[in-house]
């Protein structure tokens, strides 16, 4: 069901529009990348999503979980905030407090009654991996380890949905690597997550849902192969060893539902009118041909291919 719902959003600041006519809907249990260049308007995005800053046209809504009924965030901002983690690019957490203190400082603030507040800091910090360091100081803590605290500190309160800017912007590729898994974690205990970051490699295999933010606008967004589909290449090509008798490939290819062929010397161009039934029926004739070869490249565009291709449009 639909978790988060923007309509007709537009956020302007001293009359320069930031973002324009953003409709977007987030389901309960998604993880939701939104990408975009450095000032396209992400952590505006995210900000009204949380409630921090109110869109200047439109709404943002959220549907109840027990009825459906969906409720303008502005005006039930208290009670909608309860359900909302956030966890921002830059360290939130006190550094002069240790782990447990920040937790427990985060807690009171969601107003959670101290037998509550107690289970769950310890439930978040073990599943944050915190809690054999939990009187260690902030300060004194790794990169990583500083990461986790700030997201242990945005779940303390157990809520529905995580909101999280460039949680992994700064951080080596294991670190990264180890926050990603903590998300899937948490993700897959029924948290919903939003996530902006520049980080696409990590937004292609991490969320099932994207939105492209460009020049103000949402470009496109849907599942990950909705917004890869129109950029699909509609042909492959094949590369053949040396003395295999391309004459005889070409022959046997055109037998087969193909539009056309070029052929490039060692390589040869497919152009299919159906590429998923084309390619079961090479591999067939190559089967019963016995024929030999190199290389068949028919790789799917990557969601960073994509992006460069959407920003470069004027």
């Amino acid at each position: 069901m639909v978790l988060i719902e923007l309509k007709d959003v537009v956020k302007e600041y001293s009359r320069e529009t930031i973002l324009n006519d953003v409709n977007l809907e987030i389901d309960e249990g998604d993880m939701y990348g939104i990408i975009g260049q450095s000032g396209s308007g992400k952590t505006t995005l995210l900000n009204m999503i949380t409630g921090f800053i109110p869109p200047s046209k439109g709404l943002v809504l959220y549907h109840s979980r027990a009825t459906g009924v969906a409720h303008d965030l502005a005006d039930h901002l208290p009670k909608i905030k309860k359900q909302i983690g956030f966890t921002p690019q830059h360290n939130s957490f006190y550094p002069k407090l240790t782990i447990k203190e920040n937790i427990l400082h985060f807690g009171r603030l969601y107003g959670l009654k101290k037998e509550t507040l107690l289970s769950n800091a310890k439930a978040i910090l073990q599943v944050t991996h915190l809690w054999e360091h939990k009187d260690k100081l902030a300060e004194h803590l790794s990169e990583g380890m500083q990461r986790r605290l700030d997201i242990a500190c945005s779940l303390v309160h157990k809520p529905t949905i995580l909101v999280l800017d460039e949680p992994t912007a700064d951080l080596d590729p294991v670190l990264q690597k180890e926050i990603l898994a903590l998300l899937q974690d948490v993700n897959k205990q029924g948290v919903t997550i939003v996530i902006a970051s520049h980080n696409l490699e990590s937004i292609d295999t991490l969320c099932n849902k994207v939105a492209v933010i460009h020049k103000g606008k949402v470009h496109t967004h849907g599942t990950i192969e909705e917004v890869k589909k129109p950029f699909f290449k509609e042909h492959f090509t094949i590369t053949m060893l040396p003395g295999v008798n391309k004459e005889q490939i070409i022959h046997n290819l055109q037998a087969l539902p193909i539009d056309k062929i070029v052929d490039q010397g060692k390589h040869l161009v497919i152009y299919p009118r159906n590429i998923e039934k084309t390619v079961t029926s090479l591999l067939r004739l190559i089967k019963e041909e016995n024929l030999y070869l190199n290389d068949m490249d028919m790789r799917r565009p990557s969601l960073n291919e994509i992006f460069e291709a959407i920003t470069k449009q004027p």
